[in-house]
Parts: C-alpha cells; structure tokens; sequence
C-alpha cells in the first residue's frame, strides 16, 4: 500500500455544526444542518434537485462558502479560512464530477499527474515535469480503478465510463483523506454506474478514505452506502443505514410517492424496494 493508506488514518472527522448557505439570489442552501461524519465512512447523500445534497458536499472543500455556522475538515474550520489555508484543506479532499471534467485531447496519464500539482514546485508546474514518484502514484491510482492499461491513451478514446475511473484515479492521485463525488453515475447506464459506486465503495474499504457521494438513484444509495443522509429543502431530514431507508422513508425525503426514475433499472432488476436482485 501506498502512502495514502497512512496519510487516511490522520483523524479527519466532518462536522458541521448549525451550518446555513445562503446564496447571493437569496436562495438557501442549507438550513441549521448539523452532523458528523466520522473518517473512514461511506455516505450517501440523496434527494430531489435543489434539496441541497451538492451544496452540503461543495460545502466541505469551500467551492461553496458558509454563510453562518462551523465546518470543520479534521482540525482546519473551513468556514472564514485564508486562500492559501483553503488550498491546503483542497489538497487533502478530492473531487470527482459529473461531468467528469478530463482534458480530453491529453492522455490518461497527464489527466491523473493533474491530481498531483499540489505537491509540485512552481518551477515543476511551469516546464510541466513530474517525478518518477508522482508517475508511481498515478500508475497506482489507475490500477485500483482497473484502467491502467489506459494510461498513455488519449482521455478522448474512453468511454463515459472509463472517463468517470479516470477521474476517480484524478483524485486518488491527491493522497487524499477525503473524496466527494457530486453525481458521479447520473450521465452512466446502469451497469458502468454500478461499477463506478463498487470501485468508490472498494477504495473507501481500503484505503479508508472518508467517502461523500450525492445520488438520485435510491437502490444505489442502498446497496453501497454506509450511512444515507436525505436532503429536503436544504435541510437534513434523514440520517440512517440503508437498511433503515425503505420505501416510506425515501418518500417523505422527496415529498411524494417514489417512480421508476428513482431507481437505476440494474441488469438484474433490483425492485423500488430495494430488494434483492431478482432470479
């Protein structure tokens, strides 16, 4: 294992503690939410658009600013912090995106060593060179996401979702202790989004990462999640184990009853729910 497995057991607890964001329009985002979560966890964050589920995660790396309240990442409070402490907290938290955010006309490897020029010299970044241990580090993050045989091909060759493990390497390749995954499955079929929450779930249990995914799909919320907090009108209005999470409880989260867009129609078709996978 890699030096990442250290660097996660360094006591990085999430909490968020009467935490409110207003936007600049007057719309709020978070409404008195408080909540820890503890290193090491895989959490799912689920609810309707504008329930606040990507201003909680957007939150916790400051790409959305508090406007009252405490969060803190381990011992750094985020809310208020200097830009150079802010990129520090933003070095240590990966990001992965919906819309995969690769330079796709560069190859896999150069998208992954991206994850690495926070720990890089000025000069480094300038005549773009990367030491062999920052090419070691890649290779290992794309080989925990099954992909490494891509690294020298174009990011504009790969599927959806190759592109998505890609961008999950993108983030490993930080030595994080925190990974946020804002809609990482919404543009993937059924099958490769499967694949992506095993890879994330995978890499949570090994190396353990702190883990914060925001999904629609409720049956993968379920299968994969330590933890499930739903989101209504920016407000915390669940916080249980999938197990606690039936049918009942995703409806009062959404505010009506559930339909077959709730679900992501698995091969195997895993019911409403949340069953297990049909013969």
């Amino acid at each position: 294992m890699t030096e990442q497995g250290s660097r996660a057991t360094a006591g990085r607890d999430i909490v968020f503690d009467d935490v409110s964001v207003v936007y600049p329009n007057g719309t709020k985002g978070l409404i008195d939410v408080s909540l820890t979560i503890p290193e090491g966890q895989f959490v799912v964050v689920v609810g309707l658009s504008g329930a606040g589920k990507s201003t909680l995660i957007r939150s916790i790396n400051g790409l959305v600013p508090v406007t009252s309240g405490s969060l803190r990442v381990g011992e750094t409070e985020v809310v208020g912090v200097g830009r150079r402490r802010l990129r520090q907290v933003r070095s240590d938290v990966g990001m992965i995106f919906q819309g995969f955010n690769l330079v796709t006309r560069r190859s896999v490897m150069k998208n992954v060593l991206t994850g690495r020029l926070h720990a890089q010299s000025w000069w480094a970044k300038l005549i773009g060179y990367h030491p062999p241990a920052d090419i070691e580090i890649a290779f290992d993050a794309l080989e925990r996401v099954g992909i490494v045989e891509k690294a020298w091909v174009r990011a504009s060759h790969l599927s959806g979702g190759q592109q998505q493990r890609v961008a999950i390497a993108r983030a490993l390749a930080q030595q994080p202790s925190v990974v946020l995954a804002d809609e990482p499955v919404a543009s993937l079929d059924p099958p490769t989004a499967n694949q992506v929450m095993r890879d994330l779930q995978r890499i949570n249990r090994e190396l353990g990462i702190t883990t914060v995914v925001n999904l629609h799909f409720l049956d993968l919320a379920r299968r994969y999640a330590d933890r499930i907090i739903g989101m209504r009108a920016g407000r915390v209005v669940f916080d249980g184990t999938g197990e606690q999470a039936d049918d009942k409880v995703f409806e009062d989260i959404y505010g009506r009853s559930l339909t077959a867009e709730d679900v992501s129609a698995t091969p195997t078709q895993v019911s409403v729910a949340g069953g297990d996978p049909a013969p």
